[in-house]
């Protein structure tokens, strides 16, 4: 089971981590601080760029975890631009059909059960089951980088719910996680009586959603490969042919050392 320490763990430990969260915190700090400043227009526009690239740099740490890669989060631009190319063919056109279908069956379908809260059930499974079907797809698509994985229909119907269960069961795993990163700092700010809206802590919360981006491309791929039915043999291979690549690596710096 994907363990959500070690994600953690990887998060700030992995080469150059301090380097990369505070470049990709940049963004969500001036986000931030749109908001903040009530920039309502600016802050819609900067919020869309900073999505696209935290998009790109979710799939890309969940292709690299699957590919046994040293690193989690990327510094390189083309691969990152790569990733985000194929993120919006591989999935935009899925969103668009699967949310279509979801709101044709919640407006059309009537409950024939009679009780306050049966069509907000019935909602809630539907955009469930849709969204399971969107969220195996991205991370069978993630996987290689494969656009023809996004749509593998036989194995994203037989693994979707086992995707969304572990999905399920990482949200409160992820809100315990930025408890333990944020609480802290955020009692420290209250003791000295200083506003949340104060740029240190604005700061510190922008490095802690970079964090988050790299736990959650960590647990996604650990839990993609433990959940999506299938053959790993291509990828056994490929974590061979990276686990080779790092030895001899290692091996040539020694040499030069």
């Amino acid at each position: 089971m994907a363990s959500i320490k070690e994600c953690f763990s990887d998060s700030i430990n992995e080469d150059l981590s301090i380097l990369k969260i505070a470049i990709y915190s940049v963004p969500v700090n001036i986000c931030a601080n749109l908001f903040i400043s009530g920039k309502m227009s600016e802050f819609y526009f900067f919020s869309f760029l900073s999505g696209i690239l935290l998009l790109g740099l979710l799939t890309q740490g969940i292709h690299n975890v699957r590919m046994n890669k040293k690193e989690i989060l990327t510094l390189n631009a083309m691969s990152l631009l790569k990733s985000l190319l194929k993120t919006f063919v591989a999935i935009f056109p899925q969103v668009l059909f699967w949310g279509y279908i979801a709101n044709l069956v919640i407006t059309k379908v009537s409950i024939p059960v009679e009780f306050p809260q049966a069509s907000m059930i019935f909602n809630i499974v539907v955009i469930s089951i849709v969204f399971s079907i969107l969220l195996t797809s991205y991370l069978s698509f993630a996987k290689y980088l494969d656009i023809k994985q996004a749509f593998n229909y036989k194995v994203i119907l037989e693994s979707c719910i086992d995707v969304l269960i572990s999905f399920i069961f990482f949200i409160p795993q992820l809100f315990l996680v930025n408890i333990i990163l944020v609480g802290p700092i955020a009692y420290l700010f209250y003791f000295f009586n200083l506003p949340f809206t104060h740029w240190g802590f604005i700061l510190f919360c922008s490095f802690a959603s970079i964090i988050n981006i790299s736990i959650i491309a960590n647990y996604l791929a650990q839990a993609s490969y433990e959940q999506i039915k299938g053959s790993n043999e291509d990828y056994d291979e490929h974590v061979q042919i990276n686990i080779i690549d790092d030895i001899t690596e290692r091996m040539n710096n020694n040499n030069n050392f």
